[in-house]
């Protein structure tokens, strides 16, 4: 074969190939969340536990066996699904699924129909009280109020806004232990609603201890 036309064929071989993988990232790619919004923004917020997995119902997916042990919030379809005990994922993780293990329990935070790496999932005993008030219900007095990421020190110099919270991805105090609710402060001008990140103890205790 000509050399020209080799290295011609070689060159849209890996074009081909770095589109493919560009998409697969991109399929893959979220903006970080804080718990409060993926509270917010869910279908469905289920405490459950992992009984069994099946890589065999339903093809390209592992399908777990879950038993339900408190519902948070699920809107009438969420809650259709959930009768059956049934959580699918991509089986695959260059198709973005996520691995549960046998056993222990969750906290779950999922959009309709598949649960991916976008959606929320984590162990219950390695939750914090805050995040376990938050999506017992607390998260759900905050939805008003937008928590929205932010990189860079600029955009940190003003994090409260009157209809949401800036935060950063890396502020583990904000995700750990706090949620941006709506607060009002009255001046002799009247009353000023703004959002703003809540006091807790051990917010203030982590931003003294970072």
């Amino acid at each position: 074969m000509d050399i020209r036309k080799y290295l011609g064929l070689l060159a849209l071989v890996l074009v081909a190939v770095l589109a493919h993988n560009s998409r697969l990232v991109d399929a893959c790619s979220c903006m970080p969340s804080h718990p409060q919004t993926h509270f917010c923004k869910a279908d469905y917020v289920v405490q459950l536990r992992v009984l069994r997995k099946s890589d065999t119902i339903d093809p390209g997916k592992t399908t777990y066996k879950v038993h339900i042990k408190r519902t948070y919030k699920a809107t009438p379809e969420a809650r259709r699904m959930l009768r059956d005990g049934r959580l699918a994922t991509p089986n695959s993780d260059s198709m973005c699924g996520i691995r549960l293990d046998i056993g222990k329990v969750y906290i779950i935070a999922g959009r309709m129909p598949t649960l991916n790496v976008c959606s929320y999932y984590k162990e219950y005993t390695k939750m914090t009280i805050t995040e376990r008030h938050g999506f017992s219900g607390g998260y759900g007095k905050t939805c008003n109020c937008t928590v929205s990421p932010c990189f860079g020190q600029q955009c940190l110099r003003q994090r409260e806004y009157s209809d949401g919270c800036k935060w950063s991805p890396f502020g583990k105090c904000e995700r750990d232990y706090s949620a941006c609710m709506p607060h009002v402060t009255h001046t002799v001008n009247g009353s000023i609603s703004r959002c703003r990140w809540r006091r807790t103890q051990l917010y203030r205790k982590c931003l003294s201890n970072p």
